[in-house]
């Protein structure tokens, strides 16, 4: 009979998690020790007993979930940005021509893409790049990837640093982008490239699956990924190699900066 594995590290798992359902080791059993995905009602439970002055094992109390705009957004930054790109790119996909359609440029996208020649002039683009996306594929993969990573990294880390580490990685991957090439670019995937590398150092025996098929532990598919980048640069595909690979640097260097508080 196959033991279960803790789903943190690896080990062979003691504890599931009533909040979360996830299989632990005794190491990670508290949920601010793996990535549980409610930790709201952990905190409501703690809060309960610390101010009942009777405590009650079984009393089970219904709770109306904050459905405001503000509720659903707050301490949830991720899925704020996830929001917020899928709108960029619904406007991409409204204005006519643009890189959607393989048209003449529009003024929205060319106003927001990053320009390596006119980056000194339009400082803003290192940031507002991220939010354009060339093609539906490139956008369906990258927010995939996103929904995946960005919310763990958020609740490992809070909201405030996970907004940090994702723009200062994807002003990273412009920076690289633009100090070794001259035609514009856009995409959030050196953004995410840095989500990633954070995470591989935070949370190195995460488990992946690599192409949906392959589980391998996140610091491995990091370094798949990584040599991929690096060897591909000139490969003429179309493909910002340079900028995932920036912005994975950087997000190395935020999970090292974090590693002695939040590993």
């Amino acid at each position: 009979m196959a033991r279960t594995l803790c789903t943190v590290c690896g080990k062979p798992a003691l504890y599931k998690c009533k909040y979360c359902g996830d299989a632990l080791c005794k190491e990670h059993f508290a949920p601010e020790m793996h990535w549980c995905v409610a930790p709201d009602n952990y905190n409501r439970d703690l809060e309960e007993e610390e101010t009942a002055p009777i405590a009650k094992p079984n009393d089970k109390r219904q709770v109306i979930a904050d459905t405001n705009i503000a509720g659903i957004f707050s301490h949830n930054y991720s899925y704020l940005l996830l929001f917020l790109i899928a709108l960029s790119f619904f406007l991409q996909l409204l204005i006519p021509g643009g890189l959607i359609t393989r048209g003449p440029p529009n003024l929205y996208e060319v106003s927001l893409w990053l320009n390596p020649i006119l980056v000194e002039e339009r400082p803003w683009t290192l940031v507002t790049h991220i939010f354009l996306h060339g093609s539906f594929n490139h956008f369906f993969f990258n927010m995939l990837f996103f929904v995946f990573f960005a919310p763990v990294l958020e609740r490992k880390i809070g909201s405030s640093k996970f907004l940090l580490i994702f723009f200062l990685s994807g002003i990273f991957a412009g920076i690289g982008w633009s100090l070794t090439s001259v035609s514009p670019v856009v995409g959030a995937s050196g953004a995410l490239c840095g989500i990633f590398a954070t995470l591989a150092v935070l949370m190195p025996r995460m488990r992946v699956y690599f192409f949906f098929l392959i589980p391998m532990e996140i610091w491995m598919v990091v370094i798949l990924f990584a040599l991929f980048d690096f060897l591909m640069i000139g490969s003429g595909d179309m493909i910002a190699h340079i900028a995932h690979l920036s912005g994975l640097f950087f997000g190395l260097l935020a999970g090292l900066s974090l590693k002695k508080t939040y590993s």
